[in-house]
């Protein structure tokens, strides 16, 4: 699952850094990396967070900071057309801190962001300091990025997400492209029946062949990762919609409410019924 190389080339642009926000519809398969460290906040949206083998849901104030070259994602799950989902990202080149002694405290926080850091429940001025970033002038935003990283270092709500480092190198684009586009087709026909044998003939395998070599890149198998994937939307459904269970099951891509039963109570350690009613205020 190595994902499609980004290109922010902050050095041909003589900047230090790159903030951007993305305000769309939804938030589309587009599993990248890049080798500058990541900031995203989500502001608005909410769906499924994939960080390199890290598969977990995000909702509206996701603080996530990206360590050098790991792939990731977010993706929406939006049911209303005309609801915006919105994001801010800030972009940096690690080494652009390694010339101040003073900044020494970071070099722990980015190491830990090779697995990626969730940074639970951020404060309201933290929040505050990233969406008004874009109002500040050049000097004013360098030294704002300075008091944001040191906030963070000090948070303790932090998570790592990835169980492992999983960074990705750019030597074969064709094949990164190659496992993208597979990747970001599963993702976007999680509703409809997959097995082993369609996707080998997508992607111009034997069966064994994309096992292998699926697992190699991603940390999970197919199966795994297609039914993680497809249990953390059927959450989405069951907190946001009054849909039936069984309803949920089939839209999210299972053929029986029995496999979907099972397969929901060994991920989540409880029963969709059960999920619903400990999640619902």
């Amino acid at each position: 699952m190595n994902p499609l190389l980004e290109k922010v080339a902050l050095s041909e642009k003589r900047k230090s850094f790159k903030f951007f926000n993305v305000e769309v519809q939804r938030f589309e398969p587009f599993w990248h990396y890049h080798p500058e460290i990541e900031l995203t906040l989500i502001q608005k949206g909410s769906g499924t967070r994939f960080v390199g083998d890290s598969i977990l849901p995000f909702e509206e104030l996701d603080l996530v900071l990206i360590g050098e070259n790991v792939p990731h994602h977010w993706i929406s799950i939006a049911e209303d057309e005309t609801q915006t989902h919105k994001a801010f990202v800030l972009q940096f080149d690690k080494d652009t801190f390694k010339v101040f002694p003073e900044c020494s405290e970071f070099e722990d926080l980015f190491d830990k962001a090779n697995k990626g850091i969730h940074f639970n429940k951020p404060s309201k001025h933290l929040i505050s300091e990233i969406t008004n970033f874009e109002y500040l002038s050049e000097t004013e935003q360098l030294s704002k990025l300075l008091l944001i990283l040191h906030r963070l270092c000090g948070d303790r709500n932090q998570h790592i997400l990835s169980s492992k480092v999983k960074q990705v190198s750019s030597k074969n684009g064709a094949s990164q492209n190659k496992i993208s586009k597979t990747t970001n087709y599963i993702l976007e026909n999680l509703d409809k029946k997959l097995t082993v044998q369609h996707m080998a003939d997508f992607t111009h395998m034997v069966p064994q062949s994309f096992c292998r070599w699926f697992k190699a890149h991603s940390g999970h198998s197919f199966v795994t990762f297609l039914n993680i994937t497809r249990i953390e939307q059927a959450c989405h459904y069951l907190l946001t919609t009054n849909l039936s269970i069984q309803h949920i099951a089939f839209s999210c891509g299972f053929e029986s409410i029995s496999h979907f039963n099972r397969t929901f109570l060994r991920l989540k350690e409880v029963s969709p019924r059960g999920y619903r009613k400990l999640n619902m205020v």
